[in-house]
């Protein structure tokens, strides 16, 4: 039974991880920031720590810690640089400098990255076969830059760094994208740009849970890094498809490719000139519905013995169920 140390412990992918490796039979402390909403870990038994990354000196690390998971993180294509170094690089190099002034020596250091790290815009994209990088992105582009920094620690000193790049992850407890994406498929909004049959790499939580035990457990795997998804071929359409008919909704009207991303366009726009307004659009999350992309997993099957449940319906309806249970329980707007 390993003490494993999960940083973000209260957010969508940390929660997961906190009661599946509770279930697997591991000791888990959780860090939470002294804002943070608990709720997600009600139920749990789950020591949690009370600190912030960017000021880590008051962060009590226990000295039987023998894995760390570090999955905290702004997720936003929209951040800027500066929120992107101080909430991605920044709170990975603050935590590495943390268990070496406490005299923690981890077995494994898991980092939760993203499969952006390779790019977007192709069929099973490695780090053999790279997709369309994404220079115009500070979150992508920090994400590659952490990544490094990690490498570069574990080549230099050691560091049992392993990391995993899961791609895009959706799931109950997902606030960042499933939850936007059901209001609007709630709201009649049309989600699907043009024909929709693009495939998209879906990765379901539970399976992102898999593959973060399975790097922990599996020997001789420091210093690789391992992309996540379920391994199937889903398009935006079949996706979306499934969410309207478990809120009893059809879209009716289909937008094309070019007047979406003249409408994300003007509302990036907007955001320059008025920080504090969030679009719902942007040419980035246009491109990515409107291009193929997958990612080659044969290495974390290979190495890992990653297994991925591929029942992407019962998943879908899963989160369904979820954003409806959080709306009706006042979680939700």
């Amino acid at each position: 039974m390993e003490r494993v140390f999960v940083t973000g412990a209260n957010g969508f992918i940390g929660s997961h991880l906190c009661r599946d490796l509770l279930q697997r039979g591991y000791r888990v402390t959780g860090l939470v920031r002294p804002t943070s909403d608990l709720h997600f870990l009600e139920g749990l038994d789950v020591p949690l720590v009370i600190g912030d990354l960017n000021d880590p000196e008051g962060i009590d690390i226990p000295a039987d810690t023998e894995a760390v998971i570090h999955s905290a993180s702004v997720v936003s294509d929209l951040a800027d640089e500066r929120e992107c170094e101080s909430r991605i690089f920044d709170l990975a190099v603050n935590l590495v400098e943390r268990l070496r002034r406490v005299g923690c020596r981890p077995k494994r250091f898991l980092y939760i990255s993203t499969a952006l790290t390779l790019g977007f815009g192709g069929l099973d994209i490695s780090e053999d076969r790279p997709g369309k990088p994404l220079p115009f992105m500070p979150y992508a582009r920090v994400k590659i830059k952490t990544e490094e920094y990690l490498k570069n620690l574990h080549r230099k000193e050691g560091l049992p760094v392993v990391i995993l790049r899961p791609a895009d992850v959706f799931g109950p407890r997902d606030r960042t994208s499933c939850a936007l994406i059901l209001d609007g498929c709630r709201r009649g909004v049309p989600m699907i740009v043009s024909h929709g049959n693009w495939y998209f790499p879906f990765c379901y939580i539970d399976n992102l849970c898999q593959a973060v035990h399975a790097a922990l457990a599996t020997p001789g795997i420091e210093g690789r890094t391992y992309t996540v998804t379920n391994g199937q071929l889903i398009t935006w359409r079949q996706f979306y498809a499934e969410i309207y008919s478990h809120l009893n909704r059809r879209q009716r009207v289909f937008l094309p490719v070019w007047l979406v991303m003249a409408l994300a366009s003007l509302q990036e726009g907007f955001h320059t000139v008025f920080p504090r307004f969030r679009p719902s659009l942007s040419r980035y999350r246009i491109m990515r519905a409107t291009n193929h992309t997958t990612y080659d997993i044969s290495a974390t099957v290979k190495d890992l013995g990653y297994r991925p449940d591929q029942d992407a319906r019962r998943q879908i309806k899963s989160i369904v169920d979820w954003y409806l249970e959080e709306r009706k329980n006042g979680h939700l707007p």
